[in-house]
Parts: C-alpha cells; structure tokens; sequence
C-alpha cells in the first residue's frame, strides 16, 4: 500500500510542478490575453490529464500484480482509450479559428503527461525483471 501512495505522490508533485511551469509561461503578456481566450482553463486541462493518469497507471499497476505479461498491452491500450477520450473532450478548441496558442498548450500538456506514464510504466517492468 506504502508503495502505491510514493506511485500517486510522485504523479501529483509532477503536475504541480508542470502546472506552475505552465502558469509561468503565461504570465507573458501576449500569452495571458491568449490564455483568456482559452475554451478550457488550465486547471480543468491538468485536472483532466492527471485523473486519465492516475487511471491508467493505477490499472497498469493492477495488472502488473496480477498478469505481468499483459502489462504493455494494458498500457498501451488505455492509453489509445485515453487519446480517444480526451479527443473528444477537447474536440471544441480544435474547431475554434485563431486558437493555435490553447492547441499547442493541449498538445505540449498531453505529451508530457505521456511521457511520465511511459516513465513509470516503465519502472515497473523493469522492476520484475
């Protein structure tokens, strides 16, 4: 149980840690009038990615503990489940003229959420080598 909470913590401290970085970003002045514009906040797009993180690594997790050799499969099935869903979410802002700005904070926010789930998931295969 002990590890699993050091799991979540470690995903928490990087989305405070992204999220301030972000926040930083856009306290340039060209970027905050963007960023009033924006369809969906900042914190609704990292609350989003976080919850979709948690998710899939708790289920890669699961699944490690259980059938390690379905474990890649798993992660990268909920990750395409992920993609899809959160394609739909963020549907709107795609469609929106002049918004090049809230499409590329999505994207960049979305990769490095990934990036840290491959991170992970990757830890824990190595750990039952």
């Amino acid at each position: 149980m002990k590890n699993n909470f050091l799991f979540f913590k470690r995903i928490f401290f990087f989305t405070l840690s992204l999220y301030a970085l972000n926040r930083l970003v856009f306290l340039f002045p060209t970027l905050k009038q963007a960023e009033e514009q924006f369809h969906f906040t900042m914190s609704f797009l990292f609350l989003l990615f976080f919850v979709f993180s948690n998710l899939i690594l708790f289920l890669v997790k699961k699944v490690s503990e259980k059938s390690f050799d379905n474990t890649g499969m798993v992660f990268m099935m909920a990750t395409f489940v992920k993609t899809g869903a959160v394609y739909f979410i963020i549907k709107p802002i795609l469609s929106l003229p002049n918004n090049q700005i809230e499409r590329t904070n999505c994207l960049i926010v979305f990769m490095c959420f990934l990036v840290i789930e491959t991170i992970i998931t990757i830890g824990i295969l190595n750990k039952k080598q």
